[in-house]
């Protein structure tokens, strides 16, 4: 199951599932402006210990900056990810609302059903016709006697 997918859930699981996805959202947003202020402090230090001559402490600052520079990446990327995932979610619960129920895949039914029950044999069931017409000839027969 794709994370945008609704198929099967009704109007409050739809909704309930579109607002994790909103949470998710917001947290990660929060995560990466903490991310910007932490990157901004290590930049801030990088500069303080370079202004002092101490090249040793500039070189630990920069190894922190680049790691919140790589951690402020991250999140832009989950951040896009997630915008893409809760608008086509916003646009699918909408479109579920409208419609006002479950959405049902015919295909996947007859999938899942012909799993638990079997294909129909369709040998048995012509031969058990002819079996049928011939008895009921036999019987038309003796009838007519």
């Amino acid at each position: 199951m794709l994370d945008t997918d609704l198929e099967g859930l009704g109007p409050p699981e739809a909704t309930e599932y579109v607002l994790a996805f909103i949470t998710t959202l917001k947290q990660t947003e929060k995560a990466r402006a903490a991310a910007d202020e932490e990157a901004a402090l290590w930049a801030r230090r990088v500069e303080l210990a370079r202004s002092k001559g101490e090249e040793a402490l500039a070189s630990q600052a920069q190894v922190r900056l680049d790691q919140s520079t790589a951690k402020r990446a991250q999140l832009d990327a989950e951040l896009a990810d997630l915008k893409g995932k809760v608008s086509i979610l916003k646009e699918k619960l909408a479109r579920l609302r409208m419609t006002g129920g479950k959405s049902i895949d015919t295909d996947l039914l007859l999938a899942q059903l012909e799993m638990a029950v079997g294909k129909k044999d369709e040998l048995s069931k012509t031969f058990k016709d002819e079996e049928s017409n011939a008895a009921l000839d036999e019987l038309k027969k003796k009838m007519g006697r």
